[in-house]
């Protein structure tokens, strides 16, 4: 499974993100996938991405392919022969929408099942993909957050262009939820990309609540950080914090980003479209370490 692509370079941040630039063998193509907290690794599906969300770097030029199951287990095996240890977990919230990719996706965290159990992000298109995720007898995840970032239909359309509108998303989630076991239940999320100008104020936020209070999920409370294919920003961390306690007094159980997901090397988002990273070598080939510059514009959005 190796032999489908190979790492072409490393990038090691302070922070202890890891992102490795693998080239595909069938055509040359390029995917990143990050190593964060030395044993979660993020892999990505697809060359790019074609949901377009405007703040997201990795789908700013569209989708080119889906990867293939080889092509999904490679970039696991590579990360895994530069590692001390055991991989703790593995996510597929790299480029891509993975339910775009269903039938290798599938497969793959089926196959991730016998060592290291394997979670999605999804926007939740298309939705007869999410329903058979969501199903009792669907695909054995460990984990399924459905990227939503609105609370009204016209905020939903600007920042997941190409995704499923609410109504019809929270509809499926009302129907399939409480059929969902309690453990599976637990795994399910919602994420919320708090951006500034477009969906961090309070009529969007109430908005956003009504429609996840009823399903009692876990609600991810990204913060953002600017790429430079988009001029869309996060807001502050007094404003954040505040959005947190917001949301939390309005009934939900939230959880904050987690520093990885904010550090400029990988986060989430940013893959294939990094900059502010000056890479100095560290003698060995193929490995670099990056530094952060504090004039330059560093990328990262989760």
């Amino acid at each position: 499974m190796i032999s489908a692509g190979s790492i072409e370079r490393e990038v090691a941040s302070p922070g202890g993100n890891r992102r490795f630039v693998i080239r595909l063998a069938a055509d040359g193509a390029v995917v990143e996938s990050v190593l964060y907290r030395g044993d979660t690794l993020c892999v990505s599906s697809q060359v790019g991405c074609g949901v377009r969300c405007p703040f997201c770097a990795s789908g700013a030029h569209g989708v080119a392919r889906s990867l293939g199951l080889e092509e999904l287990l490679a970039q696991r095996a590579l990360v895994e022969a530069r590692m001390d240890r055991l991989l703790a977990r593995v996510a597929l919230s790299g480029s891509g929408e993975p339910l775009h990719n269903h039938e290798a996706v599938s497969a793959f965290v089926e196959l991730c099942r016998e060592r290291t159990p394997a979670s999605l992000t999804t926007t939740g298109a298309p939705l007869h993909h999410l329903a058979r995720w969501l199903a009792p007898d669907g695909p054995r995840h460990n984990g399924l957050t459905i990227s939503v970032h609105a609370g009204t239909e016209a905020t939903r359309a600007r920042l997941v262009p190409k995704g499923p509108a609410l109504a019809p998303l929270f509809a499926l989630l009302a129907e399939r939820i409480p059929q969902t076991s309690g453990r599976r239940r637990k795994k399910t999320a919602l994420a919320y990309l708090v951006i500034a100008g477009e969906n961090d104020g309070d009529e969007e936020l109430a908005a956003f609540a009504a429609l996840a209070r009823p399903l009692r999920l876990f609600v991810h409370l990204y913060a953002y950080n600017a790429v430079p294919t988009s001029a869309h920003r996060g807001v502050d961390r007094p404003r954040y914090e505040a959005i947190y306690a917001r949301l939390v007094r309005e009934g939900l159980r939230v959880r904050m980003s987690s520093e990885a997901r904010t550090e400029d090397n990988g986060g989430c988002g940013t893959l294939v479209a990094v900059r502010g990273l000056t890479a100095h070598r560290d003698g060995a080939p193929g490995h670099e370490r990056a530094t952060v510059h504090d004039d330059e514009d560093a990328c990262a959005t989760s």
